[in-house]
């Protein structure tokens, strides 16, 4: 016969294995399936945002004269909605209703943080916000979303009030809520052992594994299907800053390999030390990366699989991620990913050879025979990735290499900054026809559009291709879909910070274009047609 859940509770209590709050967590947390609190919290979101134009409606002429009565409206919302939340049981129908009033509540006291105060303080004051609903409300998702608003914009904090707002700032920042992390997910299983801080550190850390993988920019395959390109992480950082990021990165991946070698002895083999070695390599190229493979490793070792799920899939986005570090030509991107690839089979060989055990918790057994099958399908799966990035990269180098060299002249996109940062904004000139399919497009197909080149080299875009046969001198190009609009490949050139001057002179696009009107962006040339 099965024992009641609260007598288990209790017993656990008892014999230590739980903390003694967790009675009182059980009792007012009931049991949801996952896809009805996802829906719960969907509908909340939706339900909010109207809820709070209908208090700005009615109360908007009185709000006009004076935002001091957001204040009260907020906390008497608030505070139903805790009232509601905190009740031990509660039907899934009151929920629904208490929740969206929460929401609004909590938006209108942040709305009369920012208009009462600077951004930076506003910010802190709605984390602390997040912090003390979290506090009050007994509802485990709850806890894990408030956390991770807390920590957004504690870092929003941060970056406002000390002035940095570029991305070099945001790595400082996201680093530092890491620690806080670190330091508090020590005390909370060492002392603590809270239900209610592990819920607010689960949306904290989770808020920084994605903050780190956004920061890092687009990943291989993604960036190509959304037509966005994106500078590298380690371009974005400047010196000495970018390397100490790099350093900091690598030494952070070897502290999660020892640390993991440490908490299962049996992966004390000399494939694993291969893969310790493989991944501080790419740690140094990529400075998110270490902070990333840390909190996946101790996720992993503790037993917080959903939260380790979460970071390896932001390791392998940033790990994708190295495609767009365009400090480095294609030649050498694909070398690294070769390399890194025939080294990772490599070390699943010696694994596979080795009968490498499955390491649950601190203990180790021999994994079965059948196993090895599914093994050597995730390495061939993996060479398989790397065989088809590696392709994508061998089919630009080829249209470097024989391509049609011509000159596009660039249309400055706003005189008064040309220049932004550590890239340039690009424009050309194209026929009229291309920003009418922009506002009606039809199809999936990419526009191409057709021009004549002349003796120097220089392309005059005059009309979109229909199809037809090209007139005797004509090339066509294939457009790129852009924020709306269409493009020639790209609407930004990036460069090295510090390099503004050397591309200031630039008049002229240089293209490599093959028979199909593909084409790839490969340098700029000044008024003169020589390379800068």
């Amino acid at each position: 016969m099965k024992r009641p859940i609260n007598e288990m509770i209790a017993a656990a209590i008892v014999a230590g294995i739980l903390p003694s709050s967790a009675g009182d967590f059980i009792q007012h947390e009931a049991h949801r399936p996952w896809p009805v609190v996802l829906l719960t919290a969907f509908g909340a979101w939706l339900a909010a945002i109207p809820l709070m134009g209908i208090i700005f409606l009615l109360c908007g002429d009185y709000l006009a004269r004076d935002t001091r009565a957001l204040y009260p409206l907020s906390l008497i919302m608030c505070g139903i909605a805790v009232a509601i939340l905190r009740r031990a049981s509660l039907p899934l129908f009151i929920e629904q209703l208490a929740i969206p009033a929460l929401l609004a509540g909590a938006a209108t006291m942040s709305a009369a943080f920012y208009i009462d105060m600077s951004v930076g303080n506003g910010s802190a004051g709605v984390a602390l916000l997040a912090i003390a609903l979290a506090v009050l409300i007994p509802r485990n998702w709850l806890r894990v979303l408030l956390g991770a608003i807390s920590c957004a914009f504690i870092m929003a904090a941060i970056v406002t009030l000390a002035a940095s707002r570029d991305r070099s700032g945001f790595w400082i920042v996201v680093h530092a809520a890491m620690g806080i992390w670190l330091v508090t997910d020590f005390v909370q299983r060492q002392h603590l052992r809270s239900v209610v801080v592990d819920r607010l550190a689960t949306g904290w850390v989770l808020t920084i594994v994605a903050g780190l993988a956004l920061w890092t920019g687009m990943t291989f395959m993604v960036g190509a299907a959304i037509h966005s390109g994106s500078a590298g992480a380690l371009d974005s950082l400047t010196q000495p800053l970018a390397s100490f990021a790099q350093f900091a990165s690598a030494a952070l991946t070897l502290g999660a390999a020892v640390w993991l070698v440490k908490r299962w002895p049996a992966l004390r083999k000399p494939w694993y030390a291969l893969t310790a070695a493989v991944f501080t390599g790419l740690a140094l190229l990529m400075p998110s990366l270490g902070a990333v493979l840390m909190i996946l490793v101790l996720c992993a070792s503790s037993g917080r699989w959903g939260i380790a799920a979460a970071a390896g899939a932001a390791a392998a986005w940033i790990v994708g991620a190295l495609y767009y570090q365009l400090a480095y030509p294609l030649a050498t991107k694909a070398l690294i990913l070769i390399g890194a690839g025939a080294l990772f089979a490599l070390i699943a060989w010696l694994a596979i050879r080795e009968g490498a055990p499955v390491v649950i918790g601190d203990s180790a057994s021999t994994a079965p025979k059948g196993t090895r099958t599914g093994r050597i399908g995730i390495a061939l799966t993996a060479v398989a990735v790397l065989a088809v990035a590696n392709i994508g990269i061998w089919q630009k180098e080829s249209l470097i290499a024989n391509g049609r060299p011509v000159l596009v002249e660039l249309v400055p996109v706003d005189p008064r900054s040309l220049m932004q940062g550590d890239y340039m904004r690009l424009n050309f000139n194209l026929p009229q026809e291309v920003s009418q399919w922009s506002e009606n497009p039809t199809g999936s197909a990419r526009l191409k559009v057709a021009g004549t080149v002349n003796e120097k080299g220089i392309v005059e875009l005059t009309r979109l291709h229909d199809g037809k046969p090209l007139a005797p001198g004509e090339i066509m190009i294939e457009l790129t879909p852009r924020h709306g609009g269409h493009t020639l490949v790209t609407d930004a050139w990036y460069f090295q910070e510090g390099e503004g001057k050397r591309w200031e002179a630039a008049k002229y696009g240089e293209f490599r274009v093959d028979g199909n009107g593909k084409a790839l962006l490969v340098g700029m040339r000044g008024a003169n047609l020589l390379p800068l």
